[in-house]
């Protein structure tokens, strides 16, 4: 199993490397231009401590679990569509001596990755900039990494189900785009009106915010983070990942011979 899984994430990082620049912008320039911009620039006008966080030390461990996020969403999205429908890469792996769950496995662990070196060099930035004082800022990187999986084992299914590319910007603007500006990344969620609170809670982005700000909080602000609130967002991001991939393994069994 194991073996397989490394042969198809390999497969993906030799693919990677012949596009990568292509998602220069998205994957580390946007966020570090709002770290820079809205962190540092208009966090200064910001009297007031954000939940006992300076504004800047408050947005970027949220703008790190978006990167996570946006990663995944991104890879979940027209990459995965034209593996599947228009070149059936899919399919000719399964030609190999792989299973189905080594090869989207493979595909997810890839997307850890690409998560795993955007978390680097935003952590690197940040601490370059003075947003992280510790080198245990390190830890937000796996962190990262659990949010990317969270985010991508759904929408796998998701877009496995897809005959047709057409709702693949739907979920960019109803879901990724919503969830990335109000999952608690520029402002608390509690700002929010009631209605909309539980909807944006569910959700893996707020839970990887709320664990990236827990861990940053625990070696920037001394705060009093406790290891059962950081297990709690942590289990729920698993949870999410586990079912996401239980429901992408049914999807994918009965969609992708269609």
């Amino acid at each position: 199993m194991l073996n397989g899984t490394l042969r198809v994430a390999r497969f993906h990082l030799t693919l990677y490397r012949r596009t990568w620049r292509a998602t220069t912008f998205t994957s580390f320039l946007m966020p570090l231009l709002y770290l820079g911009v809205v962190g540092i620039g208009a966090g200064s006008y910001v009297e007031n401590d954000v939940e006992g966080f300076s504004y800047v030390q408050f947005l970027a461990p949220g703008l790190l679990a978006v990167v996570a996020f946006q990663t995944a969403a991104e890879e979940a999205g027209f990459p995965l569509y034209a593996a599947i429908r228009l070149t059936d890469r899919y399919q000719r792996m399964l030609t190999a001596p792989l299973s189905l769950g080594q090869v989207l496995a493979g595909h997810l662990s890839f997307i850890t990755i690409r998560a795993a070196v955007s978390a680097v060099v935003f952590c690197a930035v940040a601490a370059l900039l003075g947003v992280f004082d510790s080198w245990l800022c390190v830890l937000l990187v796996p962190v990262a990494m659990v949010v990317a999986l969270a985010a991508a084992a759904p929408l796998f299914a998701f877009t496995g189900r897809l005959t047709s590319s057409a709702n693949l910007m739907t979920v960019s603007r109803l879901v990724v785009l919503p969830l990335s500006m109000f999952s608690g990344v520029f402002f608390p969620v509690g700002d929010l009106p009631a209605a909309v609170q539980p909807l944006i809670r569910i959700s893996p982005l707020w839970h990887g915010v709320e664990l990236c700000r827990g861990l940053s909080g625990a070696f920037t602000a001394g705060s009093g983070t406790t290891p059962s609130f950081l297990a709690g967002h942590l289990g729920v991001l698993l949870l999410w990942a586990a079912v996401g991939f239980a429901l992408t393994l049914l999807v994918f069994r009965r969609h992708l011979s269609d």
